[in-house]
C-alpha cells in the first residue's frame, strides 16, 4: 500500500462518529492533530524520497551521493532560517504563552 492510499484509507475511516479514548478531549484533539501530521510527513517524505530518486538516476549519481552533498553556505543559511521560522510557529504556544481566552486562570505548572 503506498502512502497515498493509506491516507485516503484514513481519510475514508474518519467519517462518522468520533469515538474518544481519552479523558480530556482537547488532549485527544491534540492526539488527533500530531497524528494526522505524522501521516502528512509520511506521505511528504515518500515524495521526497521519490524526487530524489529520480533526480539521481537522471543525474547518473548515487542516491546517497545525491543526499550528502553539501550545500551552497547561502542555501545553508536559509534553510536555517526556515528551520527556524518553522519551529517558532510550531512551539508559539510555548515562546508566547497568553491567557486563555474564555477566562481559566492558565496553570503555572504547566508553564
Amino acid at each position: 500500500m503506498s502512502s497515498a492510499d493509506a491516507v485516503a484509507t484514513l481519510i475514508g475511516l474518519g467519517r462518522g462518529r468520533r469515538p474518544y479514548s481519552l479523558g480530556c478531549q482537547e488532549a485527544e484533539d491534540v492526539l488527533t492533530i500530531a497524528m494526522a501530521l505524522t501521516v502528512e510527513l509520511a506521505a511528504a517524505n515518500d515524495r521526497i524520497d521519490r524526487l530524489e530518486r529520480t533526480v539521481a538516476e537522471l543525474r547518473g549519481v548515487a542516491l546517497d551521493e545525491l543526499r550528502d552533498a553539501p550545500a551552497a553556505p547561502d542555501v545553508a543559511a536559509e534553510r536555517a532560517r526556515a528551520t527556524d521560522a518553522m519551529l517558532a510557529r510550531v512551539f508559539r504556544i510555548l515562546i508566547d504563552p497568553r491567557e486563555p481566552a474564555d477566562g481559566r486562570v492558565r496553570d503555572p505548572a504547566d508553564a
